[in-house]
């Protein structure tokens, strides 16, 4: 039988191993080791019906309860979901409630399932309190608000957006003082949350950001609009008085947050904008700026130039910029973090 050529060995070669890999795929989808099965299901999951009176208190409506078919964290789980709802009954007899009603919510994005459990009390006016558990389906494991927000971002750890949120709250407070200034008690730090596949939402009790019914009760991120920005110690300067101010350079700070910049050599000015907005308005020397177009007050210490950059001290990103924060570590490093696009 004569030989054959080379390209045709090697035709019938590859068909055969392409064979054998659709047969080894078919042979793994049969045992289940290729499967398109979610994480997270419903069935991993019934509604408990809550309906029993404590200390002349009605309790009912439902919660949800983990199935053993969860994995081996699912008596864990439950276990929060139970301290959850004791936490909540608590709160209303401190109110003196005649009544309250549990209801549910399940939410699952990032790699988060967020359940949201509320509890409507009725005493001489009817309040609604909420508490999550927020948790891994592949482990079980609690995740906390900073862990969630790192894992929505791609981050490999956590976030804390604590400043941001409370920057928020103090925006809501100034646009609307007559709605939001009896907002004293509304911490973000231990409020419930969960995640979509785009944003964040902190939820807070009824009467906890304003005190008018039926007013906000949730806090919203947009994901994307999260900036995270780190700088070195050896990227900006130290003021030369005796003051030691920590300068930041302008562009650099800037753009890695989100904002664009433009340099006026003519008149030595640095416009700061977002989405074609103009924001804010810099000039070297001049101890002020513009914000939205109107002059504000001063900075702690002027703009100046520096080998063709400009500098701005590190307390004009949270004392001017509505939205950022920055922490300093003992290296040096300073890591801020934004929200774009709300001013």
């Amino acid at each position: 039988m004569p030989k054959l050529p080379k390209f045709v060995r090697y035709t019938i070669a590859m068909i055969f191993c392409f064979t054998l890999l659709a047969v080894a795929v078919y042979a793994f989808e049969g045992r289940g080791m290729v499967s398109a099965t979610p994480i997270w299901q419903d069935d991993m999951y019934s509604v408990l019906v809550l309906n029993s009176r404590q200390q002349g208190l009605d309790i009912r409506g439902q919660v949800p309860e983990i199935l053993e078919n969860f994995g081996p964290a699912y008596d864990n789980l439950n276990m929060e979901i139970e301290n959850a709802v004791e936490a909540l009954v608590e709160g209303t007899r401190r109110i003196r409630a005649r009544s309250v009603t549990f209801d549910y919510e399940i939410y699952y994005a990032n790699n988060v399932v967020s359940i949201i459990i509320s509890a409507t009390a009725q005493a001489v006016t009817s309040r609604t309190s909420v508490m999550s558990v927020n948790f891994n389906p592949r482990t079980g494991a609690l995740v906390t608000l900073p862990q969630a927000v790192g894992q929505a971002m791609g981050r490999t750890s956590g976030l804390d957006i604590t400043p941001l949120a409370e920057g928020k709250i103090a925006e809501m407070i100034r646009l609307d003082p007559a709605t939001y200034y009896a907002a004293f008690n509304a911490t973000p730090t231990g409020q419930g949350f969960y995640l979509t596949s785009t944003s964040l939402h902190l939820l807070f009790d009824e009467f906890q950001l304003s005190s008018v019914p039926g007013a906000t009760t949730q806090i919203v991120f947009d994901i994307a609009n999260i900036r995270v920005f780190t700088l070195s110690s050896s990227s900006y300067r130290i003021s030369p008085d005796r003051y030691e101010v920590k300068m930041m350079p302008v562009r650099t700070t800037l753009e890695g947050l989100g904002y664009t910049v433009v340099w006026n050599g003519a008149t030595r000015e640095a416009t700061i904008s977002y989405e074609e907005r103009v924001i804010i308005v810099l000039q070297a020397g001049v101890n002020n700026y513009q914000l939205n177009g109107v002059l504000q007050r001063t900075l702690e210490a002027p703009p100046t130039m520096f080998n063709g950059h400009m500098y701005v001290p590190l307390s004009f990103f949270d004392q001017v910029l509505n939205l950022t924060s920055f922490t300093v570590d003992a290296q040096g490093t300073i890591r801020f973090v934004s929200y774009l696009g709300h001013w």
